[in-house]
């Protein structure tokens, strides 16, 4: 009989001790602005995944060194599922520096969440269209000032691969968001800003978007090209994706990669990336995994190239 009592103590210890995990909050953590484009999508990620996961899903904005102090926060935070981490593109380029606090493998890739264009931004009326500005970057070559966010970032190495097939150049402005590039390139003090047609909407009065690189022509935004049908060959997304930390058990991340999954299925979120005219970025967790291998070795091609490393 006494050994029955304990059995069943056990028992319920061991049913309390994973309620009680279940119940503890999520953290998204990411290294945007509270209300940057990154920050906004996780927080409606977010609202969707609670139902999902049946548990509390917050979202703490960690700017910083682009990024990577929400990196270091991760990685102090123990290897239980209840921390995830959400970057970008830009992971596999900027933790290539050699002042980097971290490699891109340090991290275990969970979902990809969403692509985002990139988009070239210039002053309303400053140019007619593409053709005249990549004339530009050919005549006056790094005389043309081109903004965007971090210093070797996928912005930067988006222009890059663009200037290589036009035969031009530019100079790279760094911004510590694409916003504030924007807002630059309307008051006159740049050609131009290379950021996401995501926010678009938000600067279209005073700027115009010369193309994208979207495969075709996005919905919300009809009479804007993309620079694939202008004869530049470059389709590539801005992405949007979650990390966890190296450790943690798989049965966690198959249950965090569900819940995240349902949570993009969701009307609301998929009502969100119409809005923005942006796509759903989900993969496989394998073919994320390959995927930033092979962004990484071009990134590297990109910055070796550009002298950013040797």
């Amino acid at each position: 009989m006494n050994r029955l009592v304990r059995v069943l103590l056990m028992l319920v210890l061991v049913s309390g001790a994973a309620i009680a995990l279940a119940q503890a909050p999520v953290r998204i953590i990411h290294g945007s602005n509270a209300g940057a484009p990154q920050d906004v999508m996780l927080r409606i990620l977010a609202e969707e995944m609670q139902k999902a996961l049946g548990q509390p899903v917050i979202v703490e904005p960690r700017p910083g060194a682009e990024g990577q102090i929400a990196m270091t926060a991760l990685k102090q935070a123990p290897a239980d599922g209840n921390t995830i981490f959400s970057d970008g593109t830009g992971i596999t380029s900027i933790l290539q520096m050699p002042d980097a606090l971290h490699k891109w493998t340090d991290f275990e890739p969970l979902y990809r969440l969403q692509l985002d264009p990139f988009a070239l931004y210039v002053q309303r009326g400053k140019y007619a269209d593409l053709k005249s500005f990549l004339s530009d970057m050919r005549i006056r070559a790094a005389d043309v000032r081109v903004g965007g966010y971090a210093v070797n970032g996928p912005f930067r190495i988006t222009l890059m691969m663009i200037a290589r097939q036009v035969k031009g150049d530019f100079t790279w402005i760094p911004f510590d968001s694409g916003a504030r590039a924007i807002t630059a390139v309307m008051g006159g003090h740049m050609e131009g800003a290379l950021s996401n047609i995501s926010v678009y909407s938000s600067f279209r009065e005073k700027t115009a978007v010369l193309a994208h690189t979207a495969e075709k022509r996005l919905a919300q935004f009809p009479d804007v090209p993309t620079f694939k049908e202008l004869g530049i060959d470059i389709v590539r997304y801005h992405w949007r994706g979650m990390f966890v930390k190296r450790g943690t058990p798989e049965p966690v991340i198959n249950r965090l990669f569900e819940g995240v999954g349902r949570a993009v299925r969701s009307d609301r979120f998929q009502n969100y990336l119409r809005d923005t005219a942006t796509l759903e970025g989900t993969m496989s967790r394998a073919d994320y995994a390959k995927m930033l291998e092979e962004q990484a070795k071009a990134d590297e091609q990109m910055l070796r190239a550009s002298g950013a490393i040797k």
